[in-house]
């Protein structure tokens, strides 16, 4: 028997904390909703690269990305098949320069962001805070693409 296997389209967030521990959250044009920084790699682009990319493209930082923190998947209404990746990041930049893709950024207290966000990027917040709350070693930077 052969499977069909799901073609999904990849996505990469970041769930990006400055030296307050607070997390960077924009707010979209098109429907005025929170998210987290990043977006859909292209063909046969690296994870790392990717979300740098995006994260640049979206807010003009740059990040020291991390561990994935977080991943889930979805069939949107054209059925077609989508995965997120969401890595714990860290940035001294306060300065935020968005893109045109948003119409607000802001630096919210975790609990803050983890109600305007939806629930897949809640549950990447809340799990960098668990990390940071129990007192877990610091992870290592992954620094290779």
């Amino acid at each position: 028997m052969t499977d069909e296997l799901l073609r999904a389209t990849v996505s990469v967030r970041g769930v990006i904390i400055d030296p307050r521990g607070r997390n960077l959250v924009l707010q979209r044009a098109t429907d005025g909703e929170w998210e987290l920084p990043g977006g859909r790699l292209a063909v046969e682009e690296s994870v790392r690269r990717g979300l740098r990319r995006e994260i640049t493209e979206e807010t003009g930082i740059s990040v020291e990305i991390h561990t994935p923190v977080a991943t889930n998947t979805w069939v949107n209404d054209d059925e077609e098949g989508r995965f997120a990746v969401h890595y714990k990041c860290y940035t001294s930049q306060r300065n935020i320069d968005i893109s045109d893709e948003h119409v607000d950024s802001a630096w919210m207290l975790p609990e803050r962001a983890r109600r305007v966000l939806n629930e897949p990027q809640t549950a990447a917040v809340q799990a960098v805070s668990n990390r940071l709350s129990t007192g877990q070693p610091a992870d290592q930077s992954l620094s290779q693409d």
